[in-house]
């Protein structure tokens, strides 16, 4: 990680309440799914996927991360960023060897998008989840995402001390990462932690990219 970064974060760490990163328990993971959908809600490839209704896509968007959430648990774990016992930000990540899923897992949780998608919205959906499956790396890796932080904290580093404390994870067993992102500025925001752009494609019609992060960049 370049210097610039470390003393973003150390900056926002000293000059803001204490942070704590941590891994979330199963009863939490509902609060964990509702800060998802809120701050994600306007992503392009969900406002493809879920439509212009934005009422109407952080609820389709809740149903699936609520269904995600416990798999994605099984597979890996949740991370939580915690300020005042208030949860600021999260973060899935899947094991090596356990981010893809059977093409009968995925179809299992279309049925949690029925309440709050059409027929077009739920074809849509798979699409969407088939390419990203279709792209995923073949070799070992930890597979991060979905992650972000609440809508009214971005911007106070909050999500940079976390995927700092992953990657600091990833480093120390390792293992190579990997993340998708529909936007650019992700892109860029990423990149400062050592992830490359290996692929960019169009996923319905959105710009997609797919990155990549060796283990060995934090220490660098």
């Amino acid at each position: 990680m370049g210097s610039s970064v470390y003393l973003y974060i150390v900056h926002n760490m000293i000059s803001q309440p204490a942070q704590e990163i941590r891994e979330l328990r199963k009863d939490e993971l509902t609060t964990a799914a509702e800060l998802l959908a809120r701050a994600m809600c306007d992503n392009p490839i969900f406002v493809q996927v879920f439509g212009t209704d934005r009422d109407r896509r952080q609820k389709a968007l809740t149903h699936c991360f609520l269904a995600f959430a416990p798999r994605l648990q099984r597979r890996g774990y949740v991370l939580g960023a915690f300020r005042d016992s208030l949860l600021t930000a999260v973060c899935g990540v899947a094991m090596p060897g356990r981010c893809k899923e059977s093409l009968f897992q995925r179809l299992t949780i279309l049925p949690h998008l029925v309440r709050g998608c059409s027929p077009t919205m739920l074809i849509r959906a798979k699409r969407w989840m088939d390419e990203w499956f279709r792209l995923d790396l073949q070799e070992p890796h930890f597979h991060l995402g979905p992650g972000a932080t609440d809508t009214h904290l971005q911007g106070h580093g909050i999500f940079s001390a976390m995927l700092w404390d992953i990657c600091t994870r990833m480093d120390k067993l390792g293992t190579t990462a990997y993340l998708e992102t529909d936007k650019l500025v992700n892109v860029r925001f990423y990149e400062r932690f050592g992830f490359v752009t290996v692929q960019e494609g169009q996923v319905l019609g959105i710009p997609n990219w797919f990155m990549r992060r060796p283990a060995g960049k934090t220490s660098a």
